[in-house]
């Protein structure tokens, strides 16, 4: 069941049949995000480093849109390409995946791979960050979690290049 790529991760896994509450699908789920980091690969690669071919006629033109380019700016053309060429160098993991999110829609031509493709272009555009309101020293809620008994602990913060 083809989900919409702005969907949440938890609509994404339910589409895919997979809940990471379930032991059996821990191991599946282990290895799909694996096979993100092909996704993440393909953007640094072909859309952070490529000239302005890859933008809509009306963004190419434009010296105002600059990188990191917005998902609105890329050419529908271009995230086809992508998902071509990536489904099509994948490794069998990652195509299982890939696999299932086939479609005969030509407007979602992989909606497995288009989801992952945008929620990728989401998480690099530092623009989509939450400004921080808080008074220096105070933790936000990206810097802390709540302990069992809901007081905010300080957690550390791990870089990934993943959004997932």
């Amino acid at each position: 069941m083809p989900v919409k790529q702005s969907a949440s991760k938890e609509d994404f896994l339910r589409a895919l049949s997979l809940n990471e509450q379930i032991p059996d699908d821990k191991w599946k789920l282990r290895a799909m995000w694996r096979t993100q980091e092909e996704v993440v690969n393909y953007w640094v690669t072909h859309f952070e480093t490529t000239s302005r071919d890859i933008l809509k006629p009306e963004y190419a033109s434009n010296a105002s849109v600059q990188r990191p380019y917005k998902w609105a700016h890329l050419s529908t053309t271009t995230i086809d390409q992508a998902i071509a060429e990536i489904w099509g160098n994948g490794g069998p993991w990652p195509r299982h995946f890939y696999d299932l999110g086939h479609s005969q829609d030509r407007r979602v031509y992989n909606w497995v791979l288009k989801w992952l493709l945008w929620h990728v272009c989401r998480y690099r555009d530092w623009r989509n960050r939450r400004a921080r309101t808080t008074t220096p020293g105070t933790p936000t809620s990206e810097d802390t979690s709540r302990s069992g008994d809901g007081k905010p602990r300080s957690v550390s913060r791990r870089k990934s290049s993943s959004p997932l």
